[in-house]
């Protein structure tokens, strides 16, 4: 050669391939590999040993008998690192090109950094020439693409998926493959595309691994569109379950779960783990032997093996340590304070579905009670006389529901855990273009409702609907600043309602919601879903909506006139909500309204409950300080105005 930099790179390579070849551990099998050469990130050897259940999984990739294997595991559950060490056996003795799908491209280089080259690369001293270290953009060296002697690594994300349609490998590895969404293209489903890459392949290997999103099953049990996808390829494995003996009664194996969970309620220090054949409460100690201390073969199929190996695992096999201060309970402590938390969450229903996916490692079934609006006859039966606000509530809210030609106002009070009673509902009826309709509005502001301790609440925050007059309700505020306004507490703002998945109640940010007009966004669905589920609730207590016998029968029909519209998209569940033939929704908008006004800032409920508390003290000695009017000023910069 007559290029000296080619000459020095051509014996770069030489050097590497003999390096690899007459290592002393060349053509080793892939667990010695796994045993001997494979270091963690603190330069320790690996072992099987400390997650018993990973050895089976690792062996199914090289079985010449398994077409592909499926990886149904919860999160945290060490898949990754079986597929890490799989990869890179492949790289150092049985060199071959490998591909790797990912959600989006952002989450293969994420995986390519933190993963192939944090876990792997780097911190196996035999394949550091490929790692973070490595020269980049030479040699075939990117973070999505790396090229070794005999091979290469590939990584794509679905969402691009013609970044595929030249690619091709006997190695395929996609992960996380139920959040996988539908590109609508000509190219068809990303994940057929990329299994695909390896037909030509005599010896091609397929692993597909995730944590479980929906279950969506026709009549006839197969899969529907947006269900997932994970579990849709176990189904059709024999998927292998593990089974571990009680170390009380020796009885007949079981699968631990989190269902056998046990704890004093709001005390997850206490939980224990059930066994369903003796009953014995065992530890966390016990639960760890018994998922780590009982050998490798503990996995029981569940259906014939036909050439496709599934694993399921749930968090029950947690090998992971626990800080013995903050979490005395171990694994099972921490299953259970997340059970606590979901079921505390101000979305249960989502809080669960992450819980039962991550956790349980089982999809989410959605089609429950929860996708029918709640029965109007339930609710208004339930109905209560109270005539004062009730001793739990410390905060007052308002929302305005602007029509063309009256004004809707209703009243919610608040306690600490949003606890919630309604407390009335006024129309003020005129054309929102007069001005006599908003002079009606200030006198409503400036109601006092007596409080059960004897004391009284006023207006703390309202909204006032700036979406279909926001014209008119731009005037209104520009007359408040104009000439202030005295006798109204709290704080009142514009709004506008926004039907848009995943956004949040309600926005803080003042920003302009509707020509002129400023205010904040809230976000109605999100709202809904949660006022639906609290409707739901039998029992009073956190979160409970309360409905006085004030409001009638047309009031609470319109609370819940909404139809909830459920779309899937890569086990993604979208929810919509969808007024059918614009029937009339105030009550549910004037409870949307509500909740976004209570949680506009954060309250400092010890400071009103002390108040209240003073005030009803002041009553009962007859000793009320006098009080100067307070004044409503305008603040065109924040979008409202206040005391």
């Amino acid at each position: 050669m007559s290029d000296w930099i080619s000459e020095a790179a051509h014996l770069e390579n030489l050097g590497e391939k003999f390096i690899t070849r007459f290592a002393p551990w060349s053509k080793m099998t892939p667990e010695e590999w796994a045993l001997e050469v494979y270091r963690l990130q603190n330069g320790s050897k690996f072992s099987f040993d400390y997650a018993p259940y990973s050895r089976a999984m690792f062996r199914s990739l090289f079985d010449r008998n398994t077409v592909d294997t499926s990886f149904q595991m919860y999160s945290r559950g060490l898949k990754s690192t079986v597929i890490l060490i799989a990869i890179g056996f492949l790289i150092d003795q049985s060199p071959r090109r490998i591909l790797s799908l990912w959600p989006t491209n952002s989450n293969a280089e994420k995986f390519s950094t933190d993963n192939l080259c944090g876990e792997l690369l780097d911190s196996t001293p035999c394949l550091n020439f490929l790692g973070s270290k490595a020269k980049k953009r030479t040699g075939g060296n990117t973070m999505l693409a790396k090229k070794f002697p005999g091979g290469r690594i590939d990584l794509f994300g679905a969402n691009a998926p013609g970044d595929m349609r030249r690619a091709k490998g006997s190695f395929l590895y996609a992960d996380e493959i139920d959040a996988i969404k539908t590109e609508e293209t000509d190219e068809g489903d990303q994940l057929a595309i990329f299994a695909k890459r390896g037909s030509e392949y005599p010896d091609t290997i397929q692993v597909f691994a995730s944590y479980p999103a929906l279950k969506l099953l026709d009549a006839h049990g197969e899969p529907m569109n947006g269900h997932s996808r994970i579990n849709s390829k176990l189904i059709r494995t024999d998927e292998n379950q593990w089974h571990s003996t009680c170390v009380e009664c020796g009885g007949e194996p079981f699968v631990m779960h989190r269902s056998q969970i046990r704890y004093e309620k709001g005390r997850p220090e206490t939980a224990r783990l059930e066994c369903p054949r003796c009953h014995a409460l065992l530890t966390d100690t016990q639960r760890h032997d018994m998922a780590h201390r009982q050998g490798f073969d503990c996995w029981k199929p569940t259906r014939e093996f036909r050439g496709h190996r599934g694993f399921q695992g749930n968090a029950m096999l947690w090998p992971h340590p626990t800080d013995p201060v903050k979490c005395p309970g171990g694994a099972l402590q921490m299953i259970a304070q997340q059970e606590l938390d979901a079921e505390r969450s101000d979305n249960r229903k989502r809080s669960l579905r992450v819980l039962v996916n991550t956790v349980d490692a089982e999809p989410f079934d959605p089609l429950d009670e929860t996708e029918t609006p709640p029965d109007w006859k339930v609710l208004f039966d339930r109905r209560e006389d109270y005539e004062v606000v009730p001793a739990r509530a410390a905060f007052l809210t308002a929302f305005v529901d602007v029509q063309r030609d009256r004004l809707e106002i209703g009243w919610d009070a608040w306690a600490r855990d949003e606890e919630s009673w309604g407390m009335d509902h006024t129309v003020l009826d005129g054309y929102t273009s007069h001005q006599e309709v908003w002079d009606a509005l200030l006198r409503e502001f400036a109601r006092k409702f007596p409080h059960e301790s004897g004391a009284s609440l006023s207006l703390g925050q309202a909204f006032i609907d700036g979406g279909a007059y926001a014209e008119d309700v731009y005037r209104f505020f520009q007359r408040l600043a104009r000439k202030p306004v005295e006798g109204i507490s709290g704080k009142v703002y514009a709004s506008k309602g926004y039907g848009k998945f995943g956004m949040p109640i309600v926005t803080r940010k003042i920003s302009t919601v509707a020509g002129n007009l400023k205010g904040n966004a809230v976000g109605t669905w999100e709202a809904k879903d949660l006022i639906y589920q609290r409707l739901r609730m039998k029992e009073p207590g956190a979160q409970f909506i309360h409905l006085n016998k004030k409001f009638g029968e047309a009031f609470v029909r319109q609370m819940v006139v909404e139809k909830v519209a459920i779309e899937y998209d890569g086990g993604q569940e979208i929810r919509k909500y969808e007024n059918e033939g614009d029937a009339r929704n105030e009550g549910l908008d004037i409870k949307v309204g509500n909740l976004a006004a209570v949680r506009r800032v954060h309250r400092n409920w010890d400071a009103l409950e002390a108040k209240i508390a003073e005030d009803s003290e002041g009553v009962k000695t007859g000793e009320v300080a006098a009080q100067p009017p307070k004044v409503a000023v305008f603040s065109p910069s924040g979008g409202g105005w206040r005391v």
